[in-house]
């Protein structure tokens, strides 16, 4: 057993080469057994032929039927036994392998078993009845081994081993044998012959075995430090993509789905021993003014900087974690009661009021903290982060404080204060959270080209929460990502499922600026759409028109990686912003979205229709395609395709409508694309 573990614990090529070796070993070991008994098989069977010739050829003809009935004359004896040698010798110079093969003895016997000729004339007239006798008599050449020319023990001539042959005597005309010559051989020129042939074959396996495992060895060694190195790469790819999804990308911080594991790890443990579990939310109140003026490169910087100031006065067991934006959380696995979570804020606060040095430029920020204590303020993680989340805005409406969670004062706080905790709960709620998806018309021939996911919220006590009451506060947080992250899952998750029933349509999703502003929304993206086997091809992200213009360089970049993957872009409202014609011509999109006010006046307001044709004009120079929204009248449809627009989006086609509907209509007038194939699907 201890052999077997000592076995296991070495590496998978030492294990092989050992493994291989015993067994090419054993493969040798079993050729060389058997070729051996194969080549000692034919020396005994050419000797056996010698003998068989020099009988016929030498010895038969000298004999007659009356010999072997009436005896041999002794006079005759000489020459018989010349006869014998002569014919051995004709047969080595004729070419026989084996050397040095004079009979020591040989026996005549007639039909009945008796002796009628021998060497030793005092064996004359016994008689025999061994087996080998009456096989040959039978016509049978038998062959045996034997230290002694006579068949009892005390006629032993030595240690010398002898090749006893029996061979059947027939004259022409009988129709079994006459009678049975016995001829003694030496066996050591047949003996040696076996091995030199066995030592030349095991030579032969040695070195053949030899150069075949050396060459397999080093094929599998080479597959082996390949495998290896594959192996590490893979593993290195899965350690990298595993502190992706679980770290930010601009801080390297854990992200909202660390924490959440180890929130509901400490819960765990306190519940075991009776513990107390602090969580603090921390919003830096003066960022948006450092974004505004500085640029979002100094922004990035001093929020790298944010971690290691936290750190400073945390424990090493704590959790800093960040949650998007200027958004970070600490996780006090133990406290000692609310005074002590306090004193924890309140030195957090200090570190982060000591001003900051970004490349020589000394910022000043500010922090709102609000605390949540397990189980006084809650047991679960939503309840826990919907509980911060609303200490925290009491405590940026104090304009910097630590404000710990009061469920009597804060349970009939304002909307605005509690949509974001009971958002964050539902992100992690079952259903709350869902996509309806409205089809975007050909104007050529009204035919679907795509649909735009519209996120929905079913609130479990208020009921269907409008979009415009929840997507405008998510905005202004951190956890816009999260909702947006969540978004394309099940986005991608559904394009899948159409593209299983063979309708690949274009899926578009909705960026807000914050999205576009993160550095870590490519490789999300890529990730997902990795997870769904979605071709990225058929993915669109629309952002706004002010939402690149806000920090144009920043948001190029991050749109043209995602260009890179080969997602489609889209300017969604345009006309409501203002676009710099240099920007709008380098950035990597693909299409233009005429906002719908502009839209739904046009057959009313001529400066609305000079708008729309402009932009139409505008975006098919620039090579883009072009999409009407807010489509809802015949007139509209009709001016827009005199004017040459591409695409329109609006109730008078359909309004937005849940997967399941969409996905009938989609079998019953399928889309322009039903007849590709995307690669990657």
């Amino acid at each position: 057993m201890s052999l077997l573990r000592r076995a296991r614990g070495l590496s998978l090529l030492t294990r092989f080469g050992v493994a291989s070796l015993v067994l090419t070993i054993a493969v040798g070991f079993v050729l060389s057994s058997v070729l051996s008994t194969a080549i000692t098989e034919r020396a005994r069977e050419q000797a056996e032929w010698t003998v068989l010739v020099a009988v016929r050829l030498g010895l038969q003809p000298q004999l007659s039927p009356e010999d072997l009935e009436q005896g041999i004359d002794p006079a005759r004896l000489a020459p018989v036994g010349a006869a014998v040698q002569g014919a051995a010798a004709d047969l080595q110079r004729g070419g026989a392998e084996l050397d040095d093969m004079d009979p020591v003895e040989l026996k005549i016997f007639n039909r009945d078993g008796e002796i009628v000729y021998s060497d030793e004339a005092d064996l004359i007239g016994r008689t025999t009845e061994s087996d080998e006798f009456e096989a040959a008599l039978r016509g049978e050449v038998v062959s045996g081994f034997s230290h002694s020319t006579t068949d009892s023990d005390d006629s032993e001539i030595g240690d010398r081993r002898l090749l006893e042959v029996y061979v059947p005597v027939q004259f022409e005309g009988s129709a079994t044998p006459d009678g049975v010559a016995e001829l003694y051989l030496p066996y050591a020129p047949v003996a040696e012959a076996v091995e030199a042939d066995v030592e030349k074959l095991t030579w032969t396996l040695v070195i053949g075995l030899t150069v075949f495992y050396g060459g397999l060895f080093r094929f599998i060694a080479s597959a082996s430090g390949k495998l290896r190195r594959q192996t590490a790469e893979l593993q290195v790819s899965a350690d990298r993509d595993r502190h992706q999804a679980t770290h930010d990308a601009l801080t390297g911080l854990p992200n909202w789905e660390l924490l959440r594991d180890r929130l509901e790890q400490a819960l765990v443990a306190a519940g075991r021993s009776d513990d107390e579990v602090a969580l603090l939310l921390i919003d830096l109140d003066r960022f948006k003014e450092i974004n505004d003026t500085l640029g979002h490169t100094y922004g990035d910087k001093l929020l790298r900087q944010v971690g290691p100031r936290l750190q400073s006065v945390l424990r090493e067991g704590d959790t800093i974690a960040r949650l998007g934006g200027d958004e970070f959380a600490v996780l006090l696995p133990t406290v000692d009661g609310e005074s002590e979570a306090r004193l924890v804020a309140e030195r957090l606060r200090e570190s982060l009021h000591r001003a900051f040095d970004v490349d020589g430029v000394v910022l000043d920020v500010e922090a709102s903290v609000g605390i949540v204590l397990s189980p006084w303020h809650g047991t679960g993680t939503e309840d826990l982060l919907r509980n911060a989340d609303i200490a925290m805005y009491a405590a940026k409406e104090l304009k910097g404080a630590a404000v710990v969670f009061e469920p009597e004062e804060h349970a009939t706080a304002p909307n605005r204060l509690t949509v974001l905790g009971d958002l964050r709960r539902g992100l992690e709620a079952e259903g709350e959270l869902f996509l309806h998806y409205q089809p975007k018309i050909t104007l050529d021939g009204e035919r679907i080209e795509g649909v735009e996911a519209l996120l929905r919220w079913q609130h479990p006590t208020q009921g269907l929460v409008p979009p415009g009451d929840f997507i405008p506060v998510a905005e202004g947080t951190g956890i816009i990502l999260r909702l947006t992250e969540r978004v394309l899952q099940m986005a991608l998750a559904q394009q899948r499922t159409w593209l299983d029933a063979g309708h690949p349509v274009p899926v578009a999703v909705n960026l807000s600026t914050r999205c576009l502003l993160d550095a870590g929304l490519p490789d999300m993206v890529q990730r997902l759409l990795t997870e769904h086997r979605v071709p990225a091809s058929l993915l669109r992200l629309e952002v706004t028109e002010s939402a690149v213009m806000g920090d144009a360089a920043r948001c190029m970049d991050v749109l043209q990686r995602l260009h890179d993957l080969g997602v489609r872009l889209s300017i969604d409202d345009f006309g409501t912003g203002y676009s710099s014609m240099a920007y709008l011509r380098r950035l990597p999109v693909d299409e233009l979205k005429i906002d719908r006010s502009f839209v739904l006046g046009m057959c009313t307001t001529a400066q609305d229709a000079v708008l729309v044709r402009t932009a139409i004009d505008l975006g098919h120079n620039l090579g883009l395609t072009v999409v009407a929204e807010g489509v809802e009248g015949a007139e509209h449809v009709d001016a827009l395709r005199t004017l040459g627009c591409d695409i329109a989006q609006g109730y008078h086609f359909a309004r937005p409508m849940p997967a399941a509907q969409l996905s009938e209509l989609l079998a019953t007038v399928g889309t322009i694309h039903d007849t590709e194939v995307p690669a990657g699907s």
